[in-house]
């Protein structure tokens, strides 16, 4: 992978009891750690609902998407709902093949706005 895709920080805001993530252009095994960091800190915050904003996610492979799994059943053992949202048309095909979306919540960004961040 090229040097540009690695990433040192993740953007993460909170507002009330929502905090968001937001994934770099390419989410890949290069960069997991720099994401599981994140994700460490943000349970931190003790949050009741987590979203991962996907809008800017152009490419993910299957250690990430291992990786998301393993992030939802973490929510899940701390009582946190976890949603992602933002998805390109391709990765959510992505998401359907492989199953991911029926294990956790994918909303489009509008409606995730919506729902908590209004």
């Amino acid at each position: 992978m090229e040097k540009f895709r690695y990433i040192s920080e993740v953007q993460i805001n909170q507002k009330g009891n929502v905090v968001t993530i937001s994934l770099p252009k390419y989410f890949y095994i290069g960069n997991i750690t720099e994401i599981e960091a994140s994700w460490d800190r943000l349970l931190g915050m003790s949050p009741g609902i987590i979203g991962f904003d996907c809008t800017q996610l152009e490419f993910i492979d299957s250690s990430a998407i291992g990786t998301l799994v393993k992030f939802f059943n973490s929510s899940v053992k701390n009582n946190i709902e976890m949603y992602v949202y933002g998805l390109r048309e391709e990765l959510l095909k992505i998401f359907d093949t492989t199953k991911i979306n029926r294990v956790m919540t994918v909303m489009t960004t509008e409606d995730f706005k919506n729902k908590f961040l209004v």
